[in-house]
Parts: C-alpha cells; sequence; structure tokens
C-alpha cells in the first residue's frame, strides 16, 4: 500500500503580493534606468515564482518534510513525533518552523486535520 502524500504549498496571496510588488520595482527600474532596484525586482520575481511552483512541505505517513525555497536543502521531522500546542507544531520538543501564515489555507486545515485525526494522545489543541 502506498503512503499518502500530501503538499503544503505556499499561500497564493502572498505570492501575488511579492508579484505585483516585483512588478511595481521592475516597471519603475524601466523607467528610471537600471540600478540595484532591477536587481531587487528581479530577486522578488524569482521569489514569487517560487512560493507559486515549489512546495513548502511535504506530509507523508512517516515524516513532515520540509523544502529550502531555494536549494535541495531538507528538513525532516518523523510523524509520529508530530504534535500540536496551541496552533503551533512541534516535534518532541522542538517547534517546526512551518510558518501558518504563508502557508495554503486548505493545505494548512488539512495537515491540523490529519494531526487531530491521530487522537488526544500525540496532539492536543489548547
Amino acid at each position: 500500500m502506498l503512503a499518502a502524500t500530501m503538499k503544503i504549498r505556499y499561500s497564493m496571496g502572498y505570492a501575488l503580493a511579492i508579484l505585483i510588488a516585483s512588478a511595481f520595482v521592475l516597471g519603475t527600474s524601466i523607467l528610471t534606468g537600471v540600478s540595484i532596484n532591477t536587481l531587487t525586482g528581479v530577486l522578488l520575481l524569482a521569489i514569487s515564482i517560487g512560493f507559486m511552483v515549489r512546495p513548502m512541505a511535504e506530509l507523508t505517513e512517516t515524516e513532515l518534510t520540509l523544502f529550502a525555497l531555494v536549494g535541495p536543502v531538507k528538513k525532516h521531522y518523523p510523524t509520529a513525533q508530530l504534535r500540536l500546542v496551541d496552533g503551533r507544531l512541534y516535534s518532541g520538543d522542538k517547534k517546526v518552523r512551518l510558518p501558518a501564515w504563508a502557508a495554503n489555507r486548505d493545505d494548512w486545515r488539512a495537515v491540523l486535520q490529519k494531526l487531530q485525526a491521530r487522537g488526544p494522545a500525540n496532539s492536543s489543541q489548547e
């Protein structure tokens, strides 16, 4: 049996806000001439595209994997150790750096439901 994989994506609204900011910076850079702002606009554009196409994390039956926006860096957390405390995600005593404000709302709710479905012994929502 294959393990169910759940991708946690970035919020599209957050990505679009950065995309609009990059368009503004690049637009003013075109009007005023090439400067350091051109590089800033290109970086913002690359970041917004990354938010749109790369997942933030992936949850399987055995582990939660956090992906870096750029590069191959990954952090792995065993699913058995994941727990919720006051809406925040922990692996054992260590806080998992998965910002709920930057996550797709539906994906975040699905993760919370999946963790809460494991039972009160492994997670607590206070």
